[in-house]
């Protein structure tokens, strides 16, 4: 089993290599923070800046939101996550990006570090000098020792729940998959009446900022829903309605196109938990058409096929 520095040899090789002979023009992958427990994305587009690409726990951001507009006229080589590759299929499935355009660079995952699960730990962050896996546990170097933590108390809560930890394609394959010890389930309410309560105190603190949908690889329009003045589906008023009738419109935007990586939740400012609700969405999708985003086996995203066994939502059939 490669360890992570050498898979980030490795995935710096090969970028090498997609630059020099492969006919990639750009490189997206993860570069080093401003401190040590973050990362940032960084483009390469010269051979001699490969040194610049890392791969560690601190590895969050899902790359493929670039890929529309970057990868639309030439090929772009990418360092993806399994996350990250199961949104690049949906994007391929809906004809926003070619296969031919991409080289995937993707990468085995034991999943990734959320830096607040450090801070409950009672980390100080800015005393962290490097963090890293040792087997199934994550090592954090602070200024005073090493420390190794259970998966559990550290990882983002989309990693608890994951599966999926192999690239589903990929041009070339680098490290290997750890399987999470035990996956936990969503812990929303049962009784619809409690659930819209939950929801509705969770869309209370919504600034609309819209950082859900900028961070989001599937959120492609050129022109949002939220945004359009003729018809006008939302006001603008960060009120409880219509952050409602934002984040609801979203969710069935996204339904059988969300792939589960949790940037959405990730980089909420208020702390709303969007990604269980796409979530929950994903779960309606699997159980009523069988179907899960980012299968590569699959020709069609859910919303552009039919079968005639489809339940008829409004019948609300199965």
């Amino acid at each position: 089993m490669l360890n992570m520095s050498d898979t980030q040899n490795a995935i710096r090789e090969e970028a090498k290599k997609a630059l020099e002979s492969r006919g990639v023009t750009l490189v997206i992958g993860w570069g080093a923070g401003s401190v040590p427990f973050k990362t940032t994305p960084v483009f390469i587009n010269k051979s001699e800046d490969v040194d610049k690409l890392v791969w560690n726990p601190a590895c969050v951001n899902n790359l493929a939101v670039y890929l529309p507009k970057l990868a639309k006229n030439s090929r772009v080589g990418i360092v993806a996550k399994p996350c990250d590759i199961r949104s690049i299929v949906t994007l391929i499935q809906e004809k926003q990006v070619k296969r031919d355009n991409l080289f995937i660079i993707g990468l085995g995952c034991r999943g990734v570090v959320d830096a607040q699960n450090l801070e409950d730990q009672d980390f100080h962050l800015q005393d962290v000098l490097a963090i890293d896996w040792v087997e199934a546990r994550l090592k954090v170097t602070t200024t005073s020792g090493e420390h190794l933590l259970e998966c559990s108390d550290c990882l983002r809560e989309m990693c608890l729940v994951c599966t999926k930890r192999t690239p589903a394609i990929y041009d070339v394959s680098l490290g290997e998959a750890v399987e999470p010890v035990e996956v936990k389930g969503c812990a929303l309410p049962e009784l619809p009446e409690e659930r819209r309560k939950y929801w509705s105190e969770q869309f209370a603190k919504c600034i609309r900022c819209y950082a859900c949908r900028q961070v989001c690889p599937n959120c492609y329009c050129e022109q949002c829903f939220a945004d359009r003045i003729e018809p006008k589906w939302t006001a603008k008023k960060a009120t409880t309605e219509e952050s409602w009738m934002f984040h609801a419109t979203r969710a069935m935007h996204l339904a059988g196109r969300c792939i589960g990586c949790g940037e959405c939740s990730r980089v909420c400012p208020v702390d709303i938990p969007v990604a269980e609700l796409m979530s929950e969405m994903s779960r309606l999708v699997e159980k009523k058409y069988g179907y899960q985003a980012g299968d590569p086996d699959e020709e069609l995203p859910v919303l552009g096929q039919y079968k005639q066994d489809d339940v008829d939502p409004a019948q609300h059939g199965g």
